[in-house]
């Protein structure tokens, strides 16, 4: 496609890159509800934001052909998607007790807010009917100092009540407002049948030591045993964290079903209270094929050979996902040579021919066998990257030998052990910790992982680490092994935007997720902004024939949001030359400092714009309902009130969490005494929920 087709398909979406209003034809709106260009899209659509202006993102009211490419504005790709009409329907919750704006898909039909026993509002709960997912938000107090600590005592404390949690997959990534957060995926095998609403009321409970809460959801429809679940974790200022706690039915899971999961809990479509949206087109136009040379790091030590089998055997399930996003995908596999001599100089070679397009090369390469102790991975997969550059120049022929220069390069590390270099810094000694389930904890080794973080960062990688669970390693079951916490492979994965995938669960799964996301990763559709994910759409095909995609892995598209990219799966792919066109809304909010200064800004305290608009308009929501002039939403009780009557923090225990009360003999927030009961010698005090002696 030419350059002055793609600066016509930028000019019409007003794509966010450009910054700035562009006259590409014709005058401005002079009536709302007139269609004075009569190109079948209502001035009132086209002037989005109502200013009179032509705004970034909007066609020409009075041109019915803004772009000038011969197309009318009506007809256009772009339309299909950028236009009012056409936005995806959705819905914002406002939840003052867990400072938090929830974005749902519109089918998200059910939606209500939480309340303790002291009418007090922790979160909220959510669920699509048809699809049988719900999810809950709760915050409270922050019992660690990041999300991965968090997660580990849910899964510890409030999962564990539930049933038992297999296969977990984890990725971290920091939100578009600047908190460190991560999703974790897991199955759990419930220990009754429940329905899906019920799974999440008990969650919920759960995250909030098990106080009983008004508002949950209704606890109809089937029962099942195994649900898969999604867990997102923010940690925000303040010794606050909030989580996302989603769920369906493990079970044939639909592939609907599993993309409301996703969007539920990605970390998207969650923003602090006073966020709201602002809408984004972004306009592409198809060209070069994504590229990925995906390099597997193996441990060859002793016990390591049962997993090299794993792995062929599960290969398919990769190179499916990979053919259908039809990414251009080379394998390579680089042994540890675990024969514990630190300065073998074999290491960081290639097996058989090296990066290879054949997958049954590549399942040959990936049995390296197994013998010896010393795990150095991430020092492997460092030299291996090394020796493979400098990159081939684009357009020449590929070299199995070295990295092509449009590719995107992906690590995968395949071990049961830590890394030798961070062990031998973090447990005092390269053999003190041999066999042991817990994590090291010498800051020294924290220093080795910082260093290999800068040199895979420096060599433009991402990695995945196929390990043992952190903190505590992880069992395959009654007479297999036992396999130590993946320290140090899990830290790198997380800081270079890869994902953790548990070499105790499900290898095809691992494998397809390692896939999906390298799909993201060497995707040529990157975003402009982060979405909230609850609102794309997707439009391609050639000018003035569009056609919507849908999402779904299938033959549709799907999308990454620590790569903030876009991927087309089977027939959905877009052909060479093709416009796509991708819409959604993005979160914004006052003295946002990426963001130009707009009346926003000038919102009072406890108001802010409308997220359901474009235009500027200062309201006070409180949960359903917005406060009249001079009140704000108290966000322990979610109603409207005197800002005098915000409550003062408790004492001597700080802020309890919602349901709890401050026992001040021990500084502890605890539940409240209607609801664990007295001692024989002890009665329940209503006034101050605290049980006291009695019959002195």
């Amino acid at each position: 496609m030419s350059a002055p087709r793609l600066a016509q398909i930028l000019c019409l979406v007003g794509a966010v890159a450009l910054g700035g209003p562009m006259a590409c034809g014709g005058g401005l709106a002079t009536g709302p509800m007139a269609d004075n260009d009569q190109d079948a899209l209502p001035d009132d659509s086209e002037d989005r934001n109502r200013n009179g202006e032509l705004d970034p993102g909007e066609t020409d009211p009075n041109s019915s052909d803004t772009d000038g490419d011969g197309i009318p504005d009506g007809q256009e790709v772009a339309t299909q998607v950028c236009a009012p009409g056409n936005d995806r329907p959705f819905a914002v919750q406002d939840v003052p007790g867990a400072d938090s704006e929830v974005l749902v898909d519109a089918a998200v039909s059910q939606r209500s807010l939480l309340f303790s026993f002291d009418a007090r509002n922790p979160g909220a709960v959510f669920m699509d009917p048809d699809l049988e997912v719900a999810a809950a938000i709760i915050s409270r107090r922050a019992q660690a100092s990041a999300p991965d600590s968090e997660r580990a005592r849910v899964l510890g404390r409030v999962i564990a009540d539930l049933g038992a949690a297999t296969n977990p997959r984890v990725r971290s990534f920091v939100t578009v407002q600047g908190f460190s957060a991560e999703q974790a995926k897991f199955q759990v095998q419930s220990d009754a049948p429940m329905s899906v609403s019920a799974f999440v009321n008990r969650a919920a409970g759960g995250l909030l030591q098990n106080v009983s809460l008004q508002g949950s959801l209704p606890e109809s429809g089937a029962s099942f045993e195994r649900f898969s679940v999604s867990l997102m974790t923010v940690q925000r200022p303040e010794g606050r964290v909030v989580f996302m706690l989603g769920a369906a039915p493990a079970v044939d899971l639909s592939e609907p079903a599993r993309i409301r999961l996703e969007e539920l809990t990605d970390g998207t479509n969650v923003a602090t209270r006073g966020s709201f949206t602002r809408h984004v087109c972004d306009p592409f136009v198809a060209e070069a094929q994504a590229k990925a040379d995906i390099l597997w790091v193996v441990d060859d030590s002793g016990s390591m050979e049962d997993d090299q089998m794993a792995v062929r055997a599960a290969a398919d399930a990769m190179v499916q996902v990979l053919e259908a996003a039809q990414v251009d995908f080379r394998l390579g596999v680089a042994r540890m040579f675990a024969d514990r001599d630190p300065d073998d100089g074999r290491r960081g070679r290639l097996q058989g021919e090296g990066f290879t397009a054949d997958v049954a090369q590549f399942q040959r390469d990936i049995v390296v066998g197994a013998d010896g102790g010393w795990e150095p991975g991430l020092q492997v997969g460092a030299e291996a990257l090394s020796q493979a550059t400098p990159r081939t120049v684009a357009g020449a022929p590929a070299d199995g030998a070295r990295l092509r220069a449009d590719a995107a390069a992906i690590v995968i590390h395949l071990s049961d052990e830590r890394d030798q270099h961070v062990e031998c810094a973090a447990c005092g000694g390269c053999d003190r910790a041999e066999g042991e389930s817990r994590s090291c904890t010498r800051p020294e080794g924290q220093e080795v992982i910082d260093d290999f973080i800068d040199q895979y960062q420096a060599l433009g990688a991402v990695t995945f680490a196929l390990v043992g669970d952190l903190p505590d390693g992880c069992n395959q079951g009654s007479g297999r092994d036992d396999f130590e916490p993946g320290q140090g492979y899990v830290e790198v994965a997380a800081a270079t935007g890869g994902q953790f995938g548990s070499l105790c669960g499900d290898m095809r799964q691992n494998l397809a997720d390692v896939a999906r996301v390298a799909t993201g990763v060497s995707s040529i559709f990157q975003l402009t902004a982060q979405p909230a994910s609850a609102t794309l759409k997707v439009a391609i095909g050639p000018p003035g024939q569009g056609r919507i995609v849908p999402r779904n892995a299938d033959n549709g598209f799907e999308y990454d949001p620590v790569q903030n990219s876009i991927i087309f799966f089977g027939d959905a792919h877009p052909q060479e030359g093709e416009e796509v066109v991708i819409a959604y809304r993005r979160w914004d909010w006052a003295n946002n400092p990426n963001t130009p200064a707009d009346p926003c800004d000038e919102c009072e305290t406890g108001s802010w714009c409308d997220p359901l608009l474009d235009y500027e308009l200062c309201q006070s929501p409180c949960g359903d309902v917005n406060c009249d002039p001079g009140l704000i939403c108290l966000p322990d009780t979610a109603t409207c009130g005197d800002p005098e009557d915000l409550p003062p923090a408790q004492s001597p225990c700080g802020e309890c969490d919602a349901g709890l009360v401050c026992d001040p003999s021990t500084e502890d927030c605890i539940p409240p005494c209607e609801e664990t009961g007295c001692d024989v010698d002890e009665l329940c005090n209503q006034r101050t929920h605290l049980c006291e002696e009695f019959g002195v």
